[in-house]
């Protein structure tokens, strides 16, 4: 009897994950979390509009089928007042969530959130698990498993006289299609150094997200003289494909022999395990004079095709505190030095790019590995602005530490607002695990005016 009872259980939740059923939903749901293209997206910039949220995994097999069918259905009733979010459950964050998106081609919206939220807050117990919200807010509708969109045009059909707002400017999002360019931009900045050597760096933002880097993904950067000659190509190997903004450095010592030409023309490649061009950016200058300073025009044509989204960088999990923390003096020597220029674009966005000489090079990434840009608001007297007394922190994730210089870029977006008189201390940290263990920390310096200045040096 015990036997056959369990069967029968084993039954009814199979047939959960194959119909649509209903369930007592939450009157309410309201969620404020990080959005996959960049910001954050909560329930509440939806209201006037029916809602459909899905929560789903990346490792979810009938989502996968799923999450395409949302999609189609949510843009054949836009216009009608109806939209769609994606609600991630994954622990990978974004460089998990943004390849699987990519390589189902969606354009709805996708916040990042976790398992135990959707569990405590949207009763999830199966996935796909979808909620319809009306324009009001209330969640009418819970189907647990694959929903057909005969199933959701009847529960959003009694709502869409009632639905007037039009679609909020944060879930409009544009991601790359098939036959889209993956090159965005392309520049040179010239007169840097790396190691000691005197060199170029090649700044490429490249769209990769829907390409598989685990047997290999390289961006191969062919140089050649202008009238002809040898070619030099440099490889820097693609570990994490939710990357768009790539930097190669060219030591004026790699570049071929100019012979009888004035200048050097370059070209950068995505090549697929197989070394093989998957696709290739235009053609762009290098001037013969390597070394002695200057930044090159942008080589890609304007207006862009698509704009890429600008996505959140993945912060390590939690912490009670920073207790752990090393003192300054057992981080010496790590962080070398720290430049910051003011005025810098990146991604159409304005911001600070910030300019750390490390050694990391001792240090495991497999534990995650971060540097944290460490955010003070204070007064003229030096007091706190913050609520907590804690600084914000942006985190960026490091994925090699063979590396010395690394570019840390925060847009004026991501800084808090100054009161008059005020200003913005900031400092750099290494953080690493679960713990957020501090392993290294810059001295901190002062930004008056942030955001406010041409750019310059600090």
């Amino acid at each position: 009897m015990v036997k056959a009872l369990s069967a029968f259980v084993i039954c009814l939740a199979l047939l959960g994950m194959l119909l649509p059923a209903q369930a007592a939903p939450p009157p309410r749901l309201n969620f404020d979390l990080p959005a996959l293209d960049g910001g954050r997206l909560s329930l509440e910039q939806f209201r006037g509009r029916v809602v459909i949220v899905e929560f789903f995994a990346t490792w979810c097999g009938p989502c996968k089928r799923a999450l395409p069918k949302l999609d189609s259905f949510a843009k054949k009733y836009a216009d009608r007042g109806v939209s769609a979010i994606a609600f991630s459950v994954d622990q990978g964050g974004i460089q998990m969530v943004k390849p699987f998106v990519a390589r189902l081609g969606l354009q709805m919206p996708v916040v990042l959130g976790e398992v135990k939220w959707a569990e405590a807050n949207a009763g999830v117990r199966v996935l796909p698990t979808t909620l319809v919200i009306d324009p009001q807010g209330m969640v009418v509708h819970r189907f647990e498993g694959p929903v057909s969109h005969l199933h959701l045009a009847n529960a959003v059909h009694p709502y869409l006289s009632k639905a007037k707002s039009p679609q909020p400017e944060e879930a409009k999002v544009k991601r790359r299609r098939p036959g889209d360019p993956r090159f965005v931009d392309l520049w040179v900045t010239d007169g840097e150094q790396y190691q000691g050597k005197d060199g170029l760096y090649v700044h490429t933002v490249v769209n990769v997200a829907d390409l598989t880097a685990a047997r290999g993904l390289w961006l191969a950067l062919d140089i050649s003289p202008q009238n002809g000659g040898q070619t030099k190509t440099l490889y820097l190997r693609v570990d994490d494909v939710s990357v768009e903004y790539f930097v190669m450095f060219v030591a004026c010592d790699q570049l071929p022999p100019l012979g009888d030409s004035s200048s050097y023309v370059a070209r950068v490649s995505v090549l697929d395990e197989h070394r093989k061009a998957v696709d290739s950016s235009p053609r762009f200058p290098i001037a013969a004079n390597c070394g002695t300073g200057g930044a090159y025009a942008r080589s890609m044509p304007e207006p862009q095709k698509f704009t890429p989204p600008t996505a959140p960088a993945p912060a390590p999990p939690p912490a009670e505190s920073d207790s752990r923390a090393v003192s300054m003096d057992a981080a010496q020597g790590r962080i070398k030095s720290l430049s910051v220029t003011d005025g810098e674009v990146y991604q159409d966005k304005p911001g600070l790019m910030l300019r750390v000489n490390s050694d990391l090079g001792d240090l495991p990434t497999d534990q995650g590995l971060w540097m944290a840009v460490n955010l003070w608001p204070e007064d003229a007297k030096g007091r706190a602005l913050t609520r907590d007394g804690d600084a914000e922190r942006l985190y960026h994730r490091v994925d090699s530490t063979f590396l010395d210089d690394y570019l840390l870029f925060v847009r004026c977006d991501q800084l808090p607002a100054l009161p008059p008189g005020a200003k913005l201390r900031m400092w750099i940290t290494v953080v690493i695990g679960k713990h957020k263990t501090v392993v290294a920390r810059s001295k901190e310096f002062v930004l008056a005016h942030p955001c406010q200045l041409a750019t310059q040096g600090r």
